[in-house]
């Protein structure tokens, strides 16, 4: 049995409002959020660039050629595996000093209450997505908050494997508990990068090849998308920030919010 849709959906745009959406600006991300994306994105790379060429033994996924060009930038293959294990360690502490100090300021809400967490309109979403795959619906899809079903799949996903790989890392260089937990470590390590990198082709994908979802990318330079993008890709979140920005002006309580069926352009311009 289908979860109801707890949230109406957005009405079509004329196209006057359509306009005066593509003019404004909301925030969609903090600047402490963007730094962390964009670090994050940097050691995944360094940490794949290396990690590619480090496996030689029967667990190699790279051609020859390409391990013997990282290995020649590095000069060796300790040198390689020092700055791997450097950049990991690295990581371990930032992520470990930003979920100390900034639990209760970003972490979670951003995380535990937007990115992780699934409601009714995330499961329709999911199972229409689905079906429409399989060319065996048109239903249209439920209204999103401020990241959509799939995003928070990828973001559940990313956060059950990243404590296995850190764990896992540094069983394998320090040799932790004996030869075969690190053994077992290794494996498992493999395992879990290999499902991150999965999503994050898909990812990277969406975010910057994909046209529809450009203006999410950019936001993670910017840390706003346009409220055109917002009211017709996360229609939920759309609402949350007009009636808040609603309530603020008008300082008459939530009453002033912006009806469910779309945005009160009109309103909005007196």
């Amino acid at each position: 049995m289908a979860v109801p849709s707890i949230t109406q959906a957005a009405r079509p745009l004329t196209a006057r409002e359509a306009d005066a959406l593509s003019q404004r600006q909301v925030k969609k991300h903090d600047v402490a959020i963007m730094l962390l994306h964009w670090f994050n994105a940097m050691v995944w790379m360094l940490e794949l660039a290396t990690g590619l060429a480090l496996l030689t033994s029967s667990f190699r996924v790279s051609p020859w050629w390409y391990i013997q060009i990282v290995q020649g930038f590095f000069q060796s293959r300790p040198n390689m595996l020092q700055f791997h294990i450097a950049v990991g360690i690295t990581w371990i502490v930032v992520f470990i000093v930003y979920g100390t100090f900034g639990f209760r300021t970003y972490l979670k809400k951003e995380v535990l209450q937007r990115e992780i967490s699934l409601d009714g309109d995330d499961i329709q979403w999911l199972r229409i997505r689905v079906l429409r795959l399989l060319k065996r619906s048109d239903e249209p899809l439920p209204p999103q908050g401020i990241y959509n079903a799939g995003q928070k799949l990828f973001a559940l996903m990313v956060y059950a494997m990243v404590p296995v790989i850190m764990i896992t890392g540094l069983i394998m260089t320090f040799q932790l508990i004996g030869t075969t937990a690190v053994g077992w470590a290794a494996a498992a390590h493999f395992a879990a990068v290999g499902a991150v990198v999965s999503g994050l082709m898909i990812h990277v994908y969406m975010g910057a090849v994909f046209p529809e979802e450009k203006p999410a990318f950019f936001s993670m330079i910017t840390g706003t998308v346009n409220e055109l993008y917002a009211y017709s890709h996360h229609f939920k979140w759309w609402k949350e920030v007009s009636r808040v920005r609603a309530e603020i002006l008008c300082e008459c309580g939530p009453e002033v919010a912006p009806q469910e069926q779309g945005p009160s352009i009109e309103g909005e311009k007196q």
